[in-house]
């Protein structure tokens, strides 16, 4: 399966963060950077700007498979799951769309997640991937094809 993912990072060195989330995806199997990376005030207006890019992942994970090592990769290279919504990170690994793919998605934590509450959800293509330049134009520049959903 062929899905783009949205990397992010606004803590620490933003380029190398940017590099080991590649590293992690390619753990999950192909990844293709976008060429293009992007610097983005922070949506609260109070943390640092963000560094972000895209990369199109070619996998054999299932959906919700696929989202809780997103999330797990996630923690590993940093990131605090401590309740603070859209606090600053040094990687956020967003799913934004995937080939033949859309819906929504929930299901129980596993364990290892369960900072997370007692459900994962998942919904594709992403709700605010279309109004996110720092997701779309990277994704153009890749010269890959967006779902009609997320079309302007």
């Amino acid at each position: 399966m062929r899905v783009i993912v949205a990397l992010g990072s606004n803590l620490g060195d933003r380029q190398a963060n940017l590099e080991a989330g590649l590293a992690a995806l390619l753990e999950l199997g192909k990844a293709t950077p976008s060429p293009m990376l992007m610097e983005t005030p922070d949506e609260s207006g109070t943390g640092p700007a963000y560094m972000n890019t895209v990369a199109l992942l070619e996998t054999s994970l299932e959906l919700p498979r696929l989202l809780e090592e997103l999330l797990r990769r996630e923690i590993r290279l940093g990131r605090r799951r401590d309740g603070v919504r859209n606090a600053p990170r040094p990687l956020d690994l967003d799913l934004i769309a995937a080939e033949g793919q859309q819906g929504s998605w929930r299901w129980p934590s596993p364990p290892d997640l369960a900072c997370l509450g007692a459900e994962l959800t998942l919904e594709l293509p992403h709700p605010r991937a279309r109004g996110r330049a720092f997701v779309m134009e990277p994704w153009i520049a890749m010269g890959q094809d967006l779902p009609e959903s997320l079309l302007p």
